[in-house]
């Protein structure tokens, strides 16, 4: 792949693009700013020992959930001040803005928008066609007043990818972080797709009663969905033992089937034959018409582009809009990973009204409708191998690193110690609680994988957590996984569910039905690929799939590569924006660039770096360029196509890498205009170290919302939402004695 064509956009009016190069020193960072490693091995052998507790190590003091102080009881007095149950929001067909989850921060506001489940059964036509209730948060811009006339005329809509990633919890904690990276005047809306985190009904194959015993509905689900993942913690990654796969599939398979008896209890209500990404593009634009609605107090003009789903123009523009400034009425957004897909329906379903569209980390569309993404996990050996370049080139910094290494040498030590996990696995007595732990190769190939997703951030973790097998020292970085404190009612701003798997499954164009020689052919093409194969084979999009039989009420999205299906470059009524890493763990560039080809005047920006999403490297070139476009406007120059992964397109560099922060100089080159750039901040570049911080804060929640997302997705029921407070964890001790009084 040749990257020809170094590009910036200026941040501000008055500045020039060579500041932007020039990697602004920035000052020591406050604590909180950078993760502190020791923190994140807690984590991440947290998640791998099946005890599910991540903990918040990012950017100021989040609150995830809390424990009630007597059991059954939920009363409105026993919520901590600022807390917002969702269920107390009353949902409506129109935004109806009420203050919400002040513990996360002032400011942010809520509302339920209430949509059809089945857009072939309008809401107007009968009060008992089906509803589902979206929850959205929205955190306002600066200077807004009780008048809905003040706000913008179109909010930044955000999806933190998934399938299943709840953009309302994502953007409550990093809302006001996100609006310092794209301007403090823009309105951002996080949404829970349908089936998703707070919006209702949940896309949910565990729900259940209340116990006799006093514990809800919803902590019983809790507690099942427990015990089904951690049954199959001993089972491992796809090729972990000669039956790991059969093993796997039946327990997919086996979480199928229940899902399938909630779909027939709930019959032709049931949101699990609804929750596909197509819906959820017509959701978005039901949330647009909606804003227009609330702050113009009037009838804006009517939504077009409401075609009958299945239709050929789904896909296709028939004519192309002259683009115009104004984005009322328009989708602006921003989508990271799945949500690329979100956003990419989206504009091809309704070309003309797409205002502002970023997709970032882009999943190849054509593939992700058929049977697995084989080859999703182009560059993920790639980013691997830069573990131990990186590390050799900290030196010290590096747990890992000994005197005179090499590279190779780091290599090597790696592999042996992998080598020695798959044949003994490490025994581990945490420090504050009396049960053994078995940690396997399995658990730390996943450690890894999760950390090709942010290696800025979790290279030096994983480094550690080597470094700490090697000296026995394990047991100070892995907490007990007795669920002693499940014993008693739970609040979670959102709880588990099942949406990957229903979204996923549901999108499927070509089901997947295989026995087992077949899925073991599957398994080896993907090994083509990637030594990460073992663990992309079991995700919920693929192998999670295999058997799946609730059939989706739409007819499957036309993305595929049969040529039968392709049609012309989509119009749209503004270009789309595409944001690539050059190496990328799931979405890689040929992806970015084969989906940029797909729109008629999309552009796309290459970032110079390794991760999941540009937001796992901070670049000033690269925020440049998102506030030009959101703000102004501003495209850069389309791409021009040698071949399909050849040619010449904006590129940005990033300076920041694994052991080495942004408080670092950049290496300067011979003829550069930075090497006589004076260091000392000014003023505005203080708004540049601002920008940064906040992008930076940005970078460790959504590595944090990726990590817990893929613990998800590999066998495991916790998501985003499911991260626990400091009362939770720590030196406390929960038993399923009765709490005491508070």
């Amino acid at each position: 792949m040749a990257t020809l064509k170094p590009s910036l956009s200026p941040l501000f009016d008055e500045k020039h693009d060579d500041v932007f190069r020039s990697g602004v020193r920035v000052p020591s960072r406050e604590r909180g700013w950078r993760w502190g490693c020791r923190s994140l091995s807690v984590v991440f052998l947290a998640i791998v020992s099946g005890i599910g507790l991540l903990s918040h190590f990012s950017y100021g003091p989040i609150r995830y959930g809390f424990r009630h102080p007597e059991s059954g009881s939920r009363g409105s007095s026993q919520y901590p001040e600022g807390w917002t149950e969702w269920s107390d929001i009353t949902p409506s067909e129109k935004l109806i803005w009420q203050p919400c989850f002040q513990i996360y921060g002032d400011g942010f506001k809520c509302a339920r928008l209430t949509v059809p489940m089945d857009y072939h059964r309008p809401l107007n036509e009968s009060a008992d066609n089906p509803k589902v209730h979206i929850a959205l948060v929205l955190k306002p811009g600066i200077n807004r007043t009780e008048d809905p006339a003040s706000y913008s005329e179109s909010p930044l809509l955000i999806n933190p990818g998934g399938p299943g990633g709840s953009g309302a919890l994502f953007t409550l904690a990093t809302g006001q972080m996100l609006q310092t990276v794209v301007g403090k005047d823009r309105d951002i809306i996080g949404f829970d797709p349908r089936g998703v985190g707070a919006t209702t009904p949940k896309a949910d194959c565990f729900a259940s009663p209340d116990d006799p015993f006093g514990l809800d509905g919803r902590n019983v689900a809790y507690m099942n969905r427990l015990s089904w993942v951690t049954s199959g913690h001993d089972v491992g990654i796809v090729n972990s033992s000669n039956v790991a796969l059969s093993k796997l599939d039946s327990r997919s398979r086996a979480l199928s089937k229940l899902c399938k008896r909630r779909d027939d209890a709930e019959g032709d209500s049931s949101i699990f034959r609804y929750s596909n990404t197509a819906n959820m593009a017509r959701d978005m634009l039901s949330i647009v018409d909606a804003w227009d609605q609330w702050r113009l107090g009037s009838n804006p003009k009517p939504a077009k582009c409401m075609q009958e789903p299945g239709t050929v123009d789904e896909h296709r523009a028939n004519t192309k809009l002259e683009a115009k400034d104004s984005t009322q009425g328009k989708l602006v957004y921003w989508g990271f990973s799945y949500g690329t897909i979100l956003g990419a329906t989206f504009a091809s379903m309704f070309p003309d009204r797409v205002g502002r569209v970023i997709l970032d980390g882009v999943v190849d569309a054509d593939h992700y409708v058929d049977r697995v993404m084989a080859d999703a996990i182009l560059d993920t050996d790639a980013i691997w191998e830069k573990f131990f370049v990186y590390c050799a080139e900290a030196g010290p910094q590096c747990s890992l690193f000994k005197l005179g290494d090499k590279p190779e040498s780091i290599k090597k030590r790696v592999n042996d110690i992998m080598s020695w996990l798959e044949k003994e696995p490490a025994i581990i007595i945490p420090k504050h609680a009396n049960i053994p732990i078995l940690l396997t190769a399995s658990d730390f190939k996943l450690v890894i994988f999760m950390a090709l997703y942010s290696p800025n951030v979790v290279f030096p973790a994983v480094a550690i957590l080597f470094k700490a097998l090697i000296d026995g020292r394990l047991d100070e970085h892995v907490a007990s996984p007795a669920p002693t404190f499940f014993c008693h009612n739970l609040t979670l701003p959102q709880w588990p569910d099942d949406a990957q798997k229903v979204i996923g499954c549901s999108d499927k164009r070509y089901k997947l039905n295989d026995d087992l020689e077949t899925l073991q052919k599957r398994f080896e093409e993907m090994a083509s690929y990637s030594s990460f194969a073992d663990v992309w084979m079991g995700v919920g999009f693929n192998l999670g799939c295999n058997g799946w039989d609730i059939e989706s009420k739409d007819p499957p999205m036309r993305w595929d590569d049969h040529p039968i299906h392709k049609p012309e470059p989509i119009d749209t009524s503004f270009p789309v924006l595409f944001l690539s890493n050059h190496l990328d763990p799931v979405t890689p560039l040929h992806s970015a660039l084969k989906m940029t080809r797909k729109f008629s005047g999309a552009s796309i920006v290459e970032q110079k770096a390794e991760g999941h999403c540009t937001v796992s490297c901070i670049s000033l070139c690269t925020i440049s360029h998102i506030r030009a476009y959101l703000n102004k406007g501003v495209v850069p120059p389309a791409p021009r196509y040698d071949s399909e992964d050849e040619g010449e397109w904006t590129t940005c560099e990033c300076y920041e890498r694994p052991w080495k922060s942004l408080n670092d100089p950049p290496p300067i080159r011979a003829g550069s205009k930075i090497a006589d750039f004076n260091y000392t901040l000014n003023p505005w570049e203080a708004g540049i170290v601002e920008i940064t911080k906040s992008y930076s804060g940005v970078r460790n929640h959504f590595a944090e919302f990726m990590a817990s997302q893929q613990h998800s997705e590999y066998q495991n029921p916790f998501n985003a939402a499911l991260l626990f407070s400091s009362l939770l964890r720590g030196n406390e001790h929960h038993t399923c004695g009765k709490p005491e009084e508070q």
